[in-house]
């Protein structure tokens, strides 16, 4: 018999053993997430960069502002400074001519108030002395604590024919522009001693006649300066109107005129 031999292996190609190899970490074509990584950290770096920039940028910015809003405020500060030291000035000025003012108002000439009072005299008194007083206080409408006035009194001494004549002075005093009517009042009177004459308008007399003494008082009108004025001008008026009529008087006594 014949035996048959096969020998699979002459048949059988032979392959080459492919080996695979796991790739490498260090290999060129893998870095690209490295890359990435790195541009995404430089880009956030530079945008901190950026933005810390833009804040230093904001910072020199406000600092600036704020050196010129101080420089500013030291020149607001030296101007009221200023506007203060004026409104002193001011207030200063403004109290001494309030105080000039009041002298002023204090102010009243005697030789206006004499003429005043010669001239409201009647003719059966006559006058010794005027003389300038404190003045007696006024109460208060509030009820406070009584004040001296301010331009002082008057107190005029002298002699007259009778009471009657006193209390005619009086009245017409109180009538005077340049006195408080309130406050003129008859201070004292009492009779005289007893003395040789007559009373203006009587007749001849032979026996000694007593006259009656008299004090009044009364506090000076703070009248205002223009007011003041006025007075003056309608007392001068008076003075030459009455001048006027004492010398026709007179002519008409002496006979001169008819």
């Amino acid at each position: 018999m014949y035996s048959v031999d096969i020998n699979f292996l002459n048949d059988r190609q032979e392959r080459q053993s492919e080996i695979v190899k796991a790739p490498t970490p260090g290999a060129a074509g893998d870095r690209k997430p490295l890359y990435i990584g790195l541009g995404v950290l430089v880009a956030a770096l530079a945008g901190v960069g950026g933005f810390w920039g833009f804040l230093k940028y904001q910072e020199r910015s406000l600092l600036a502002q704020q050196a010129e809003l101080d420089a500013q405020l030291v020149v607001l500060q030296r101007e009221l400074a200023q506007v203060e030291t004026i409104r002193q000035q001011t207030a200063a000025v403004r109290e001494e001519s309030r105080a000039l003012a009041a002298v002023f108002e204090k102010i009243r000439p005697w030789s206006a108030i004499v003429a005043d009072v010669q001239n409201r005299i009647p003719t059966k008194a006559q006058i010794d002395t005027i003389q300038q007083t404190e003045g007696e206080a006024v109460l208060p409408t509030d009820g406070s604590e009584p004040v001296p006035p301010p331009a002082g009194g008057i107190s005029v001494q002298g002699t007259a024919c009778s009471f009657d004549d006193v209390n005619d002075f009086v009245l017409t005093l109180q009538n005077s522009p340049f006195l408080e009517s309130e406050s003129v009042e008859l201070k004292g009177s009492s009779l005289g001693e007893a003395v040789l004459g007559r009373c203006p308008g009587e007749a001849s007399r032979d026996e000694p006649l007593r006259l009656v003494d008299y004090t009044i008082g009364g506090n000076i009108e703070s009248v205002p300066v223009q007011e003041l004025e006025r007075l003056l001008a309608e007392l001068e008026n008076q003075q030459a109107s009455v001048g006027l009529a004492a010398r026709i008087e007179a002519l008409l006594e002496t006979g001169a005129i008819e």
